[in-house]
């Protein structure tokens, strides 16, 4: 997902409850928007389309046990301000794409992870920050635990312990998972059973998927939504599909925005302009329809700093489909 930006981008409980076909409210359904710093000011996000923000990102120190002191905190300041304004959750999301320096690029969470001393110490400066800065919840961006390895075990105990601990300040635990694969089995079931919901990131599929270019179509959706579900038996009550708000040129290299693309001419309802493949309003519908046919949370957004802010914007397009 989260390419660090790209390598270095509550329920409202408000108003009437419309049905929907999965028995599940319109307020139920999650609608979680990745933020990073820089795509947009925390003010302008808009609220009334949103259930949860979460910050992107806070990294862990070369060591793994401790994390990066934020650059510039007072971003996370003015968006827990905003968002707690307008009864929108604010997790932090720990980790992103991109973090390692030997070792892989997850290096630093399997230096901690494979230490008690070092998941105790991580869970520590975890529950500080979000002490700190009045955070609703952690979303655990570990990019990826190895299948098949101590890692993924490791990641098991990460999880229950980190769980436990916030589950007792009435706090939540998620995390951001990879749509499909052998990947996903670094993420054991005894994993996602101890967090609140899992964020499926169901887009960069070009990366080396059987479905090539197009990054993030429908079919994806389905596919990962049939891994988790039906493969994995991920519960759907904790199963969150991913949308993207940014475009793909094809096998790993980033297009523009979704708001550059309508800028500079594309269509709002299609998804593909001159070599660029995006999601446009038809398809960010068509797969809010399918999640909740499928009875999952919600979906979530890389990233809500990239949506237009008119007639045009998924954000509005999603409230729509998912009433």
């Amino acid at each position: 997902m989260k390419f660090y930006f790209f390598a270095c981008l509550l329920f409202t409980g408000l108003g009437l409850r419309a049905q929907t076909t999965s028995g599940k409210t319109a307020n139920d359904f999650k609608v979680i928007g990745y933020y990073t710093p820089g795509s947009a000011e925390p003010e302008s996000l808009p609220l009334n389309y949103l259930t949860h923000i979460n910050y992107s990102f806070s990294i862990p120190a070369p060591s793994g046990d401790t994390l990066v002191p934020l650059r510039d905190d007072s971003i996370l300041k003015r968006l827990v301000k905003h968002a707690h304004g307008g009864k929108v959750q604010v997790f932090i999301s720990i980790g992103g794409w991109g973090i390692g320096d030997g070792g892989g690029e997850d290096g630093r969470f399997h230096r901690m992870a494979e230490r008690a001393e070092g998941r105790k110490t991580f869970i520590k400066s975890t529950m500080d920050l979000v002490k700190k800065y009045d955070l609703d919840g952690v979303d655990l961006d570990w990019e990826y635990p190895d299948e098949d390895s101590q890692s993924a075990d490791d990641y098991v105990m990460l999880v229950k312990d980190l769980a436990a601990q916030l589950h007792a300040q009435n706090k939540l635990l998620t995390a951001a998972v990879v749509a499909r694969g052998k990947k996903g089995y670094g993420v054991k079931k005894e994993a996602f059973m101890a967090m609140d919901w899992i964020n499926l990131m169901a887009y960069d599929g070009d990366f080396g998927g059987d479905i090539v270019k197009a990054h993030s179509p429908y079919a994806y959706a389905q596919e990962s939504l049939n891994y988790w579900l039906d493969e994995r038996k991920l519960p759907a009550s904790k199963a969150v599909l991913g949308l993207p708000f940014y475009s793909k040129l094809g096998f790993g290299k980033f297009g523009p925005t979704y708001k550059q693309l309508v800028a500079d001419g594309a269509s709002a309802y299609d998804d593909y302009w001159k070599g660029a493949f995006y999601n446009g309003i038809n398809t960010i519908e068509a797969k809010v329809r399918l999640a909740k046919q499928k009875g999952c949370a919600g979906v979530m957004i890389w990233e809500i700093g990239l949506d237009t802010a008119d007639d045009t914007s998924l954000l509005k397009a999603i409230d729509r489909a998912k009433r």
